[in-house]
């Protein structure tokens, strides 16, 4: 969601995006996320619990942006809390195009032991952060794709319908109808226009999905798509205050960690349009049975492809060997 604005910033203009990007600098929260993730021991794990090999990865002026979206109801603690949206962001060197990939909540990796709360060994990625926040998260990502995280942004999902009231609501694309079991709500095949309220349920609905958590991940994906196209809409980019709004809101739903910069992380994103995101899901062969209940197993080969991409700076020509991943509708 943030990383959404922070394009439909971009493509209003570079003025534009430095200005606001400044306007909103000082209500966003802080949190030196990096710090304690590399205070964290080092993971040391058996090869059956390795997908990548070698060491960090190699300098190639591309970021990654290790975005978490995160239920925090009222009056939960962080042992409850679960996140739920995994997506690692990565701009590529040139800043022509940019890249997320989702990794989902139940996806079956290696999380090493958490004193008191965790033996250590392979289980549901979501349980990281209850166990260990966000530096936990940093870590058992790096682990696993081998990929340096350079930044980090921590999203509320509670903002999402305020931030899509803000905006005006967005259109997406369902392919075939289905009812939300937990709301009642049906949503129709074909295209359907969400307000905020509507919005919450399409990209938290799991259960009465064929695919279950992977065509959330593929709704999550679509939203933040149509967020950023209207956000560079005359609808908001040409109405400073609803931009304003929209911007402190997305500003009070967020924390990064202590070293972004975001007016010279939007001077970068400056020549960016969602036409240039191109979306992913890391690779997995079906369901494999586990003391947390069914979690997802991921394919090591294709895991290792787009991995690999993601280390070298490659990810464009990777999307352009895997067509089928630009398709733009949900579940």
């Amino acid at each position: 969601m943030a990383l959404a604005v922070l394009i439909g910033l971009a493509g209003a203009g570079f003025g534009t995006a430095v200005l606001y990007a400044r306007h909103v600098e000082g209500e966003v929260g802080r949190d030196d996320i990096l710090g304690r993730a590399s205070a964290l021991p080092r993971i040391t794990a058996a090869p059956e619990y390795v997908i990548v090999n070698g060491g960090a990865a190699p300098a190639t002026g591309g970021r990654n942006f290790l975005i978490l979206g995160v239920d925090t109801r009222a009056n939960w603690t962080q042992s409850q809390s679960r996140s739920d949206t995994i997506m690692l962001a990565h701009v590529d060197a040139t800043r022509d195009h940019a890249s997320i990939v989702s990794i989902p909540r139940d996806s079956y990796v290696y999380i090493p032991p958490v004193p008191g709360k965790w033996p250590g060994g392979k289980t549901k990625i979501n349980a990281a952060y209850a166990w260990g926040g966000a530096p936990l998260v940093v870590q058992v990502v790096s682990h696993l794709t081998g990929v340096s995280i350079d930044h980090v942004v921590r999203v509320d999902f509670a903002a999402v319908r305020r931030i899509t009231d803000i905006v005006g609501g967005v259109d997406v694309t369902v392919r075939k109808a289905v009812t939300d079991g937990r709301t009642g709500y049906r949503f129709h095949a074909g295209v359907n226009h969400l307000d905020g309220k509507l919005a919450e349920i399409y990209v938290r609905q799991r259960y009465g999905l064929a695919q279950g958590d992977f065509d959330r991940v593929k709704r999550q994906q679509q939203y933040l798509h149509a967020l950023g196209d209207k956000v560079l809409s005359t609808g908001v980019v040409a109405h400073p205050l609803r931009l304003s709004s929209l911007l402190t809101e997305v500003a009070k739903a967020v924390v990064v960690d202590a070293g972004l910069d975001l007016s010279a992380t939007a001077r970068e994103l400056s020549g960016l349009r969602t036409q240039d995101l191109d979306f992913a899901t890391i690779p997995s062969t079906g369901f494999v049975r586990s003391a947390a209940g069914t979690a997802n197993r991921l394919d090591p080969a294709g895991c290792r492809e787009l991995f690999e991409a993601l280390r070298t700076d490659t990810m464009a020509a990777y999307f352009r060997g895997h067509p089928g991943y630009r398709a733009n509708a949900g579940a």
